[in-house]
């Protein structure tokens, strides 16, 4: 029994293992780019985490007591546990 789970399970896991080494074969055997990243790209990245992060405290601020409702108890739940 615990056998054939066995042999089911690596049988499963062995699709995800060869997609794997194909990634990882593609990445290791690929050419040079030889790619230009000029002063801009760097620029536009910078404002995309800037943005991410300012959009990230604002969603934060704004839904901050349903967040913090999720992790606590009210009043009501506490003495009905009682």
């Amino acid at each position: 029994m615990l056998a054939d789970q066995l042999e089911d399970l690596q049988m499963t896991e062995r699709p995800k293992l060869y997609r794997l080494y194909a990634l990882v074969l593609v990445l290791l055997c690929s050419p040079p780019a030889y790619a230009y990243l000029d002063p801009g790209t760097l620029s536009m990245v910078g404002q995309g985490l800037v943005a991410g992060i300012a959009g990230l405290l604002v969603f934060l601020k704004t839904n901050w007591v349903r967040i913090r409702s999720l992790f606590t108890k009210t009043k009501k739940q506490a003495s009905k546990g009682e």
